[in-house]
């Protein structure tokens, strides 16, 4: 009836991933380092979003305007040309919308991330208690509070960063679809209008803009006109920037999905290195990354004031 005799009763039950695999042993250094290298890379690739989508919402707005002088012109297609010139425009405010929602996301993560390392070092450090006479006498009768506490937190910590990056790439997922649209959109633009007039025989990078030229919306000199031509000017390259901002994102969510799947398959292996890993390595790695992590996203707050500062101040 002694617990030496009926040890496997006090061992609690196995500790698993979501992917149904158990965890042996926890490695919060490694999982640290991932952390703060990939949200690192994403908050700086955040900062561009977020100008990004400023600046495709003035192209968005410039766009509604073309719709306008197309409506009343003589243009053959007129109609053709200003419904898809509603799609390009719909499209763009989608694509501001979730440029946007992208890097909330992104910022979000991060937040809770430090949040469930701070909880982590908090349980870790409450259950350090030391080892009893007892303890070392009969190792097998008495579980390890200390080391309990680590897997069940490196657990969470796994299964926390798991969701986020499947947020994440749903989020980006969405915006690359709302860009790879505009892109048809222009596409079909170009076509429609330089079948329909001689004249128009921009590419389609330059179709908005030629569009705007030839209906004479540039002949009026103030200075909205000229705002929404140089906007329309810029429209594929802010789409391409866009585009290479969220294809970087993804990519980093990838190799962060790729890295995190293999220190799960590490973790639920019998590892004699990594199952001596002492407690004070864990808890000094927590500290570090919550404190690099709050200060990445410090950082990435003040460069993005900045950004749309100066877009900002450029239409004042």
């Amino acid at each position: 009836m002694i617990p030496f005799c009926h040890w496997e009763v006090f061992k609690g039950p196995p500790t698993h991933t979501s992917g149904g695999r158990p965890v042996r042993w926890a490695d919060y250094p490694k999982l640290v380092d991932l952390q703060t290298r990939t949200f690192d890379q994403l908050l700086d690739e955040s900062v561009g979003g977020k100008g990004l989508a400023l600046e495709v919402k003035k192209a968005e707005m410039a766009s509604n305007d073309l719709i306008t002088l197309v409506r009343v012109s003589d243009l053959k297609s007129r109609d053709q040309i200003a419904e898809r010139l509603g799609r390009f425009v719909d499209d763009a405010r989608g694509t501001g919308r979730s440029l946007h929602s992208l890097g909330a996301k992104i910022h979000g993560a991060v937040d809770s991330i430090t949040s469930l390392n701070d909880y982590a070092l908090q349980t870790i450090e409450a259950a350090k208690v030391p080892t009893s006479l007892a303890a070392r006498v009969l190792p097998l009768s008495f579980s390890n509070p200390t080391k309990e506490a680590v897997i069940e937190t490196f657990l969470m910590s796994m299964d926390n960063i798991g969701s986020h990056m499947a947020r994440l790439r749903d989020e980006a997922e969405i915006s690359m679809g709302h860009l790879l649209r505009l892109e048809q959109h222009l596409v079909v633009l170009h076509e429609v209008s330089h079948r329909d007039n001689k004249d128009l025989k921009a590419e389609k990078e330059d179709i908005l803009v030629e569009l705007w030229t030839w209906l004479g919306g540039n002949k009026n000199k103030l200075r909205k006109m000229d705002l929404n031509l140089d906007l329309l000017k810029n429209v594929e390259k802010y789409r391409r920037k866009a585009l290479a901002h969220v294809v970087a994102t993804l990519q980093t969510l990838h190799t962060l999905d790729a890295n995190v799947e293999e220190l799960r398959t590490r973790v639920a292996a019998p590892d004699i290195v990594g199952d001596k890993i002492p407690i004070e390595v864990h808890i000094k790695s927590i500290k570090a990354g919550v404190e690099r992590l709050k200060e990445g996203q410090m950082r990435a707050s003040l460069r993005q004031e900045e950004r749309v500062a100066q877009i900002l101040e450029i239409d004042t």
